[in-house]
């Protein structure tokens, strides 16, 4: 599986097969680029619709864009999915996506601690796919040890394009905490991925399964010029 980083990777690592596809990628996924925010307090509280933090919308409700107030899991930013004003927030960003192609995301979870209630949740969607819920307690956390959990969801693309989407569950001021958002995409990159049944989980750039370990190794050694026989 191809890891991809906060605003993609330009090209493959050498041992690695470049394909010529555009695959998913995560704009600005430590949430570092942004309006100010000043401390204290440490957060500024953004309103949907807006798009003033780099590569992400709020969509719905409020969100807190995180500075000082808290140790964030990467860099010096995060997000809380619950707002200032009583209000349950959500942040999405829209991917380029190849139809028929499972993507992973990994993020990492947290809540804040300051107050109510003790569980967090939040709920994690892409268009045309399964929705997921996740929780997170906030038991005996601080602000300075926020106790950040890395956490992953799945989906299989339906179009071009796919929104994904974190979304808060908790009305009040004190929400679930999400940082550092990378996808992966399930392209193979390299034949030894496909054994001891890794090609059962792969993909061709077009999106479509291997049959077998021998397609698998076919499509990596040939740089990707062997596709799934239709």
């Amino acid at each position: 599986m191809k890891r991809l980083l906060v605003g993609g990777l330009a090209a493959a690592a050498a041992g690695f097969l470049v394909v010529g596809v555009v695959t998913a990628s995560v704009s600005n996924g430590s949430f570092e680029t942004g309006p100010t925010v000043t401390n204290p307090p440490g957060f500024l509280p953004i309103s949907a619709p807006s798009s003033s933090i780099t590569g992400w919308t709020v969509s719905a409700g409020q969100i807190d864009y995180i500075g000082g107030y808290w140790a964030a899991s990467s860099g010096s930013r995060s997000i809380d999915l619950t707002g200032s004003n009583n209000s349950a927030g959500a942040i999405s960003q829209t991917l380029t996506t190849i139809p028929g192609s499972t993507y992973t995301v990994t993020f990492d979870m947290a809540g804040n601690p300051a107050g109510p209630p003790a569980v967090k949740t939040m709920t994690v969607s892409a268009t045309g796919a399964a929705s997921a819920v996740y929780t997170f307690d906030t038991t005996a956390k601080t602000l300075t040890n926020m106790g950040w959990t890395s956490k992953t969801y799945s989906f299989l693309a339906s179009a071009n394009s796919t929104v994904l989407t974190f979304t808060s569950n908790n009305l009040g001021f004190y929400g679930p905490a999400i940082d550092s958002v990378v996808i992966s995409d399930n392209i193979v990159t390299d034949k030894d991925q496909c054994k001891n049944g890794g090609w059962q989980t792969l993909v061709d750039s077009e999106g479509q399964p291997f049959k077998n370990q021998g397609d698998c190794v076919s499509f990596a050694a040939t740089g990707g010029k062997n596709l799934v026989a239709g």
